[in-house]
């Protein structure tokens, strides 16, 4: 019986075994394999998979499912690698609950590995269930649009070598706290990139330094600061820390120094801290982590110079300090560091040269040192960087050739050096580069022709040599480029013809000849060029018609041909061109009107025609064209009414029918047909009637220009606040009327012309609230009022960036406010022709925009100067500056007013004033003596007034006067001569001077028959004459008065007694004196001062 049982006994275990092993094959459909294909059906069904990824999921062969992996002997799961890409749109999509799937997923007892990563789980909280599935060694949840706390749930992952939390949302994801990371102790790479640590204690590092085995850490954009940063002194294991060899730490908020506590992590291999605020210098304890291979360090706030210990990092591959600030120069001993593969230097203050020991790193691939402050040349060494892929020099003070050597560089694939100061001719050489795909020496001095050799460059695709000095011909062995895709030889001096051959360029998309001599015309074979999508062939000098075959450009978006010598029509297969947005014709000798064909299917959005022969036919189609936003067909003799076509745009921006003889009133209801407007010009028609009211609905007009036309009535008084108004030029209409208030309300006014026209008023009201002028001029009207309050109440108090100030000819009255002084910015003042009274301000010499130059030149980039102009009376006659002059212009005009008393010596200090005119007034006193200090005077006219005294000598040394009027004056004595004012020939510029002789008047010189040298700076025979005789009349005024007295002495007894009586008498007073004081301090010190 007990063997009978035994028997059973065994057999039950043989069968259970066997079903176990059953059980665990492949192809078995048993309860416990089907458990693990219904998990992952039941995964797959909480996502929509609009990529297919899972259009593998199907059958009972799950082991061979697309990203699942199974143990080789079991059939268990192990691993679900279903990483997605939003960049190839495949991705999963959740449209369950988080939880559901992690609910199904632990069912997999054996998944190991687990990567979701780039899918989409659409807001989700990380499931804490995560936790339960500890027999993974690999989770990566990374970029999977996860939010909130990340639970603490995940510390029970004890098993784990591999976590990637990282997310690109900054901040969606967050710890409180990080203690569970310490439960990981099996950990080897931590990803917690994008994380939002902002609120983790300040153990954190403690924490990381419990893990023994990890070796990678990012903890990249975790919105980390320093208090996040173990001290030197915390209680912090650091020779845990030190087994780390990967740390980023880049996009944080560390400041001061580079942690310190870096220097004992002596395993790195890799160290980021990329885009923090970290200050001073790179310390030369990073010159300890001997096993650093990389570090990047851009985007801080570093100083100093490079440590000269760098040499010590000998195993460094890859270096990045750019964009900080370092300074001084490049080592030599960077030579040292022999695998060097890649080193970036951009963005700093680095100086001195590039040193020839660079030419040691055999391994370097990549180097950028632009945007410093490098100067010297290219050294010649940079030749035996063998390996060398990638150069980028640009933007420093290189001068000199570019070294031969270049062309030993075979395997360089870019090149920049572009904005440097670099001279010489492009090197033959370069035509060896069999590799290069593009280069750029824009921005330079280089002279020569291009070179021929550049041909041989089977690989190029983009060419920039733009803004040097290069001429000859475009050579023909640019036919050889198959693969060109850009060229841009703009800006240099290139003659000849373009080339037939440019039409064998078949990959060409972009092409820029403008700005150069180029002569001929445009080669037919252009139109083979149908990749190409943009041209720029302006300013040069290329005649005949545009060709017919430009039709066939049919990827082309841009043309512009403008300032050149073309004539015809625009041709009519440019309707072809569906793809064109931009179109620049202007300057030109074009006639006709557009063609019929371009308007059915354009896309066209700038049409720029200006100064050509069209005539009002062009305006027939332009309506059609819906999507134009910028039209300019000034200077052409349109000779119509206001078309009808622009108020038909509603999405147009800019419309300029300046100087195109439109006649006729401006429609009254413009802004509202035209919503989007932005700049209006319809300067110098003949255009009439008054200015809408509806301009001041207009919410985008920037730019408004109705200069020199003849409306007339009163400027609407309706403007607002919330315009955009920057430029209006209502000058030289025949408006009448008073100053519109409410103009004063336009914010970002910047530049104001009302000039010549027939305004009148006060004015002190008017100019209320004008806070961000620039140019205001009122000029040539009846504007009257107290210039005392007008300075005091509105301008001198609101605005500090007025440059200037034209009231010329109005009937403004008082004296000059000194509140005048207070505009630190005005360059230009004319106040001429009014009714002025009392004196200049001495303070008028402070201007600082008139001191200095600086400021002038720098004015000129601002934005204002493009639409601003003036009229101004230099040289005894109206000049008009434009916006490429007027920023270099400085002016004082106080002429034809009441002026009374002296002219301040101040104004002496203006040594970068242009312009001086105090003409027509009542002053009186001496020219200042020291007027030869205002070095860059070009016109100065003090005519018509009652000066008197000499003419300073020291004006002979205004070198760059072409203009003088001191008629009429009461000045007297020589003319001065020499240097400028010889060539001053006009007698008439004395004249009315009665007293005054010497050339170019008739009347001699009593002294002389010439007018004594007046230069007393430079004439050193007078200067050392005039010195002889003054010492010699001081020596015998000496000798005459010590022999005087001393012979005297000698030889009159009596009075030689009588001296030493004197003398003896005085000697006694004194002794006496001091005797007597001696005894009073005594009894003050005895405390007796009565005794």
């Amino acid at each position: 019986m007990r063997e009978t049982f035994h028997a059973v006994l065994v057999l039950v275990a043989v069968l259970s075994f066997g079903a176990a092993e059953f059980c665990f094959s492949r192809n078995t459909s048993l309860s416990c394999i089907e458990g693990e294909r219904e998990a992952l059906l039941k995964f797959k069904l909480c996502f929509n998979d609009l990529s297919d990824m899972l259009s593998s999921w199907k059958g009972n062969d799950y082991c061979e499912w697309r990203g699942v992996a199974c143990d080789k002997n079991g059939g268990h799961v192990v691993s679900l690698k279903l990483r997605g890409s939003i960049f190839d749109q495949s991705q999963l999509y959740l449209i369950d609950d988080a939880e559901e799937v992690v609910s199904g997923l632990l069912k997999l007892r054996y998944l190991e590995h687990l990567d979701l990563s780039g899918n989409d789980v659409n807001n989700n909280l990380i499931p804490p269930s995560f936790g339960l599935m500890k027999q993974l060694r690999y989770l990566n949840l990374s970029f999977m649009n996860f939010k909130g706390r990340i639970p603490g749930e995940l510390g029970n992952l004890t098993r784990l070598h591999v976590l990637d939390l990282s997310n690109e949302n900054y901040g969606v994801l967050k710890v409180d706290d990080v203690q569970w990371i310490s439960h990981l102790s099996s950990l080897q790479q931590l990803d917690m990139s994008g994380v939002n640590l902002s609120h983790a204690s300040s153990n954190l590092f403690q924490v990381l330094g419990m893990l023994s085995s990890l070796s990678w850490l990012r903890l990249s954009d975790c919105n980390l600061k320093n208090s996040h940063l173990p001290s030197h002194n915390h209680p912090l294991n650091f020779t845990l820390l030190g087994n780390i060899q990967y740390l980023d730490l880049s996009l944080n908020f560390f400041q001061g120094p580079i942690p310190i506590f870096l220097q004992n992590m002596t395993s790195l291999i890799f160290l980021s801290l990329y885009a923090n605020q970290l200050s001073g210098s790179i310390s030369d304890s990073i010159g300890q982590l001997s096993k650093l291979k990389s570090i990047d360090l851009c985007s801080n706030q570093l100083s100093g110079s490079i440590s000269d210990s760098i040499k010590q990092l000998s195993k460094f591959e890859s270096i990045d300090l750019s964009s900080n600030q370092l300074s001084g120069s490049i080592p030599d001993s960077i030579g040292q560091l022999s695998k060097l593969e890649s080193i970036d230097l951009f963005s700093n203050q680095l100086s001195g040269s590039i040193p020839d020991s660079i030419g040691q790193l055999s391994k370097l691939e990549g180097i950028d040192l632009s945007s410093n402050q490098l100067s010297g040349s290219i050294p010649n060494s940079i030749g035996q960087l063998s390996k060398l892929e990638g150069i980028d020099l640009s933007s420093n003070q290189l001068s000199g050739r570019i070294p031969d050597s270049i062309g030993q560089l075979s395997k360089l694939e870019g090149i920049d050096l572009s904005s440097n100061q670099l001279s010489g001719s492009i090197p033959d050489s370069i035509g060896q580069l069999s590799k290069l795909e593009s280069i750029d020496l824009s921005n330079n001095q280089l002279s020569g022709s291009i070179p021929y050799s550049i041909g041989q460059l089977s690989k190029f695709e983009s060419i920039d040599l733009s803004s040097n000095q290069l001429n000859g011909s475009i050579p023909n062995s640019i036919r050889q480029l198959s693969k060109f895709e850009s060229i841009d030889l703009s800006s240099n001096q290139l003659s000849g013809s373009i080339p037939n051959s440019i039409g064998q360029l078949s990959k060409l998309k972009s092409i820029d000849l403008s700005s150069n001599q180029l002569s001929g015309s445009i080669p037919d074979s252009i139109g083979q060029l149908s990749k190409l999508e943009s041209i720029n062939l302006s300013f040069n000098q290329l005649s005949g018609s545009i060709l017919e075959s430009i039709g066939q450009l049919s990827k082309l978006e841009s043309i512009d041909l403008s300032s050149n010598q073309l004539s015809g029509s625009i041709p009519d297969s440019i309707g072809q061109l569906s793809k064109l947005e931009n179109i620049y014709l202007s300057i030109n000798q074009l006639s006709g009107s557009i063609p019929d064909s371009i308007v059915q299917h354009s896309k066209l959005e700038s049409i720029y025609l200006s100064n050509n022969q069209f005539d009002g036919s062009i305006l027939d189609n332009i309506g059609q064209l819906s999507k134009l936003r910028y039209i300019d067909l000034s200077g052409n003799e349109l000779g119509t009414g206001f078309p009808k076509w622009p108020l038909l745009q509603k999405k147009i921006v800019m419309v300029d029918l300046s100087n195109a003889s439109i006649s006729g009133p401006l429609p009254e209801n413009i802004s509202h047909m035209m919503p989007m407007l932005m700049e209006l010009y319809l300067a110098n028609n003949l255009m009439n009637g008054s200015i809408p009211k509806s301009l001041c609905n207009s919410r985008y007009l920037e730019v408004l220009d109705l200069s020199n036309n003849m409306f007339s009535g009163s400027i609407p008084n309706c403007w607002r606040n919330d315009q955009s108004f920057n430029f209006i030029d209502l000058s030289s209409n025949n408006l009448s009327g008073l100053f519109p208030s409410t103009i004063g309300l336009l914010s970002c006014l910047y530049v104001l012309h009302l000039n010549n026209n027939s305004l009148h008023g006060e004015l002190h009201m008017a100019l209320k609230n004008f806070t961000s002028l620039v140019v205001l001029d009122l000029g040539e009207n009846k504007f009257s009022g107290n210039l005392t309050s007008i300075v005091r109440g509105e301008i001198g108090n609101h605005n500090h960036s007025l440059k200037i100030l034209r009231l010329h000819k109005n009937l403004v009255s008082s004296y000059i406010p000194l509140e005048l002084c207070y505009l630190s910015q005005l360059q230009i003042l004319d106040l001429a022709d009014n009714n002025l009274t009392g004196r200049i301000p001495p303070c008028f010499g402070k201007f600082p925009a008139m001191v200095n130059a600086t400021k002038l030149i720098n004015s000129m980039s601002e934005i204002y100067w493009y639409w601003a102009h003036l009229m101004e009376v230099v040289k005894g006659r109206y000049l008009e500056y434009t916006r490429k002059t007027l920023g270099l212009e400085s002016s004082i005009d106080l002429s034809s007013n009441n002026l009374i008393g002296s002219i301040p010596d101040e104004l002496i200090f203006l040594k970068d004033l242009h312009n001086l005119n105090l003409s027509w007034n009542h002053l009186s006193g001496k020219i200042p003596e020291k007027i030869g200090q205002m070095e860059n005077l070009e016109s100065l006219d003090f005519s018509q007034n009652g000066l008197s005294g000499t003419i300073p000598k020291s004006m002979s040394g205004l070198t760059k006067l072409s203009h003088l009027n001191l008629s009429y004056n009461n000045l007297s004595g020589p003319i001065p001569t020499g240097y400028q004012l010889q060539t001053l020939e006009d007698p008439t510029i004395y004249i009315g001077n009665h007293q005054l002789c010497g050339a170019p008047l008739l009347k001699k010189c009593s002294n002389d028959l010439l007018p004594p040298p007046t230069d007393n700076f430079k004439d050193n025979d007078e200067g050392a004459l005039e010195r002889m005789w003054f010492y010699i009349v001081v020596m015998l005024g000496f000798a005459t008065g010590f022999w005087g007295v001393v012979g005297t002495l000698i030889f009159v007894k009596s009075w030689r007694y009588a001296y030493f009586q004197w003398v003896d008498d005085i000697k006694h007073w004194i002794l006496v004196g001091i005797t007597w004081k001696v005894v009073q301090f005594k009894k003050m010190f005895n405390g007796n001062p009565d005794d």
